[in-house]
């Protein structure tokens, strides 16, 4: 072999020595083409590139004999880039243009070479090449090497190995020309070339540069686990080559160690000692090969070409053949029990790849090959692995799930420990200052796929308090609008879903079964997930969790003692919310007063409501506790109401009720009222229900000492409740009742019954009939103000209100008689008329029925009865309207078309 290369290197030289002063450089293109596409095989190559330099000497030779003397040819050539002169094979004039030709043609080839597609291969590809390469080879004589000789090399390699395998190759050109054997000439003719600079300079840079860490040249590492593979081939020919090649690298790497020790040519001596200290190939047991070679090779790899190792064994695992499961597995083995500290500065990437690989590999073998390399690599490089696993895609998908699963097998109670921290503090980030809403969704479902596991439920039990607020604050932050797609299913889910998901999965892993499942039945989960609820979510979960005999509250408490007043607004929320709930403990009232009484105190005057609610809570829970004069308080309570909603207005009242007995809350009780007749017209029923309530309570254990007040307060409310009472809501009605038995009760009368009867005033008359005379009776001064009360409600926008408070003001007028004023009746009047254009019809049917009663007693006054008739007059319609009420179901059939035809009338005006 070593004699068929020198023939062909000094074939090619004498072909060129015969051709060399006859070119010029502008004709190279041209030639090189017409040659290109002529010539298809090494031998005609051959050809090609000496008659190219032939027609290059031809064009050149007549240029000279153009010049007027030498001198035009030497002072460019001295003065330009291509020095040449005596340092090629003597000083004369034809060995100067000889090898000036030579360099002018190996920059075409270059430049030609660099110009083709990406993964280019057909007769003028393959040609050029070729050429190419022939030209090395002679450039390779000349002493010292040459920068275009270099460039020419690294040109030629990296388009050969930026070839894609000869079937995708096919299937792109189709069956138009033969792939595989211009695919094999490609590689033949390298394969001659290596060999021959090899043998002509086993220390040529040419060689050497294959080492070097670049893009342009296929990477060490990759050539290494490619021959690893092949060594494991079924096919015993392959794997004798591929020894071979191992071989050849091996001298290659311990010549550029010798080299830095100025040492001389590789000797053929030492090349087979160097062949026996990889051990010749064993077909029966390639692992030892395998094993062997990695651990000679290992320590002249650097970071960058182990991880390229690494990762070539990684991607042949998508192969099906149990060779190469083989191989993987025994390159990734040697190389994570030796070499492992080389890959610290590429754990990203690997895991990256790793990612992607899993994707696109089915095989229960090649994936547990692939997880054992994360779950090792996590064991020396956590937060790298951990970190590198966080940029995965998210919503988290099969693959992702299964790594970090994979980071517990292996792991001892320290590893998980370290990456529960890590996760954790990426859980503890606020998407709010730093605008990262994604990586604390990953985390937490990275917490969900960790505590699944059996594993890690003594990890659970470490981390429980401080995972647990973590994610409450989460939830917090994560009660959005927005949404997050799958890119697989399309599907559109709430960012705090996943929190949620990690919530309950913590509570499985702790051991908390009973209380997750009153958590799912209670509706604790959407109370969590609300904006307006979330602190209500919030303690109710805290109440759950108190009867709960895993839960450890102590280290809960004594954890949220530092966050109250720390942190955003959503963390105080969330902190205070849980705190409030645990002084219910025992062991609460060991706190200091600067850790519960002052902080408490403090939050009464913080700009948001709900932590002034809370705070309110909290003091009251505190009532009963010895030494606490909480009622002295009550004054930064009362104030700490102002600014809340109706909701949090009637829940914190509800809480200082608790403590409002005795002479401190007497003071306080007509403040209270006043803000609590303001909810009864609230938008929300539920604070209706509980405002009308506690405005009963409040009256229930109000004192006389401050009658006059609270007599005036129940007055300005007893049309409002009464009217209220004609509500659907039952707890509105129950409420009403209760409160209107207090407010009577105050006032020294009994509630009759037909005030509060089960029905509704339009099922039945003779019981708001009943009711007007019972407030004509009893107070007669207060006529005039229950008169206006009802006709300030006629503009409410409760439709039960509204229609009671119409009919209401029709049987008062009738009753009221002489005693309501032509002013106030005029304005009634207009006001109804209004009402029977309303949007309801029931409302527009009682409005016409009620401008009916009002006019006949307008038109009485306006006719005027004086003295006795006027008494006689007056008693008439008291009598009238009873018996109409009594006998409200027949009259109300004979009068409704009547009330029909005035409705139609006015509304046609």
């Amino acid at each position: 072999m070593e004699e068929d290369q020198k023939h062909l290197a000094s074939a090619n030289e004498e072909s060129a020595g015969a051709q060399m002063a006859q070119q010029h450089p502008l004709m190279a293109r041209n030639i090189l083409f017409e040659h290109c596409l002529s010539q298809t095989t090494s031998e005609e190559s051959i050809g090609a590139y000496g008659m190219m330099l032939y027609d290059r000497q031809v064009k050149h030779e007549s240029v000279l004999r153009e010049a007027p003397g030498t001198e035009a040819l030497n002072e460019p050539c001295q003065n330009g880039s291509l020095e040449f002169s005596t340092d090629i094979n003597g000083s004369d004039q034809e060995d100067y243009q000889r090898g000036s030709l030579k360099l002018e043609l190996a920059m075409e080839i270059t430049a030609q070479i660099k110009a083709l597609p990406l993964n280019c291969i057909d007769f003028k590809s393959t040609t050029l090449r070729c050429q190419g390469m022939h030209l090395i080879e002679d450039l390779s004589k000349v002493k010292p090497p040459l920068p275009a000789e270099k460039e020419l090399l690294i040109v030629i390699i990296a388009s050969i190995f930026a070839l894609l395998p000869i079937d995708t190759l096919q299937w792109q050109s189709g069956e138009k020309i033969n792939i595989e054997a211009l695919y094999n000439q490609n590689v033949e003719a390298l394969e001659a070339m290596l060999r021959f600079l090899l043998l002509q300079r086993p220390h040529s840079m040419e060689l050497l540069v294959l080492l070097e860490v670049s893009h342009e040249f296929p990477k060490l590492g990759l050539l290494i686990g490619q021959l690893c593979q092949c060594l494991n081939d079924p096919e015993l020919e392959i794997g004798y080559q591929a020894m071979e090649g191992m071989c050849f690298l091996y001298s290659l790497m311990q010549h550029q160690k010798g080299i830095e020790k100025d040492t001389d040519l590789v000797k053929a001596e030492q090349h087979q000692t160097l062949r026996e200290r990889l051990n010749f190939y064993d077909p029966i047991r390639p692992c030892q090969n395998i094993t062997k070679i990695l651990k000679e090779f290992g320590p002249f790899l650097t970071s960058r070409q182990m991880t390229e190792l690494l990762l070539t064994a990684i991607g042949y695992l998508r192969e099906t053949r149990t060779s190469t499961y083989v191989a993987s597995y025994t390159t990734t083995r040697v190389i994570l029990e030796h070499y492992k500290h080389k890959l610290h500065d590429q754990v990203p990437e690997i895991v990256h790849t790793i990612y992607q690989q899993l994707g696109s590999s089915h095989q229960f073998q090649g994936r547990q090959i692939m997880l054992t390399v994360i779950s090792s690599l996590a064991a020396s490089y956590m937060a790298e692995v951990c970190s590198a696993l966080l940029r995965c895609p998210f919503p988290m998908d099969r693959n992702a799930a299964d790594m970090w699963r994979a980071l517990t097998k292996t792991g001892s109670n320290f590893d998980l420990m370290v990456l529960v921290n890590i996760l954790l503090k990426k859980l503890q980030m606020n998407p709010n200052v730093t605008g990262n809403y994604i990586t604390p969704l990953v985390a937490a479902s990275a917490f969900c796929k960790l505590l699944s596991m059996p594993k890690c439920s003594d990890v659970a039990f470490n981390i429980y308090p401080r995972l647990l607020m973590t994610l409450l604050v989460q939830v917090h932050y994560n009660i959005t609008d927005k949404v997050i797609r799958n890119p697989v299913s399309q599907e559109e889910t709430e960012p705090v879903r996943y929190i949620v998901k990690a919530l309950k999965t913590l509570f499985l892993a702790v051991g908390c079964y009973c209380e997750f499942l009153f958590t799912e039945k209670d509706g604790l989960w959407q109370l969590l997930t609300s904006y307006e609820d979330h602190h209500r979510g919030v303690g109710m979960l805290a109440r759950v969790l108190l009867q709960c005999p895993c839960c450890d509250r102590l280290k809960i408490l004594y954890l949220l003692v530092p966050f109250l007043e720390r942190g955003d607004e959503e963390h105080q929320i969330t902190a205070m919310a849980f705190f409030v709930e645990l002084l219910y403990m025992s062991e609460a009232r060991r706190l200091p007063d600067k850790y519960s009484l002052n902080r408490l105190n403090r939050g009464l005057v913080n700009t948001n409501p709900v932590i002034r609610a809370l705070c309110i809570k909290g003091l009251v829970k505190m009532a009963d506790w010895p030494g606490k004069e909480i009622k002295t308080l009550l004054p930064a309570m009362i104030k700490g109401l102002s600014g809340m909603d109706g909701r949090l207005y009637v829940e914190s009242v509800t809480e200082i009720e608790k403590i409002l007995a005795g002479p401190e809350g007497a003071d306080y009780m007509s403040n209270i009222i006043l803000s609590l007749q303001e909810l009864f017209n609230n938008d929300r029923e539920s604070v209706r229900a509980s405002a009308i309530f506690l405005f009963g309570k409040m009256v229930k254990i109000a004192k006389k000492s401050n009658e006059l007040t609270i007599r005036h307060q129940i007055l300005e409310n007893l049309v409002p409740l009464l009217l209220h009472h004609q509500e659907e809501n039952p707890e509105i009605t129950e409420n009403c009742k209760y409160t209107l038995e207090e407010c009577f009760r105050f006032l020294g009368y009994k509630l009759p019954k037909q005030v509060v009867i089960g029905k509704a005033w339009h099922e039945d008359e003779a019981a708001l009939d009943e009711t007007c005379r019972y407030l004509l009776q009893k107070h007669e001064g207060s006529l005039q103000r229950f008169l206006y009360q009802g006709l300030f409600h006629t503009e409410s926008s409760i439709l039960s209100i509204r229609k009671a408070s119409v009919m209401f003001l029709g049987f008062l007028v009738l009753h009221m008689d002489y005693r309501a004023g032509e002013i106030e009746l005029n304005v009634i009047i207009n006001s109804l008329e209004c009402l029977m254009h309303d949007s309801e019809e029931s409302v527009c049917i009682a409005a016409a029925q009620a401008h009916e009663r009002v006019s006949a007693v307008l038109s009485k006054q306006k006719h005027g009865l004086h003295g006795d008739n006027m008494t006689a007059a007056s008693e008439k319609p008291l009598k009238n309207a009873r018996h109409r009420s009594a006998t409200a179901a027949g009259n109300s059939s004979a009068n409704f078309f009547a009330v029909i035809g005035l409705w139609k009338s006015a509304n046609k005006n």
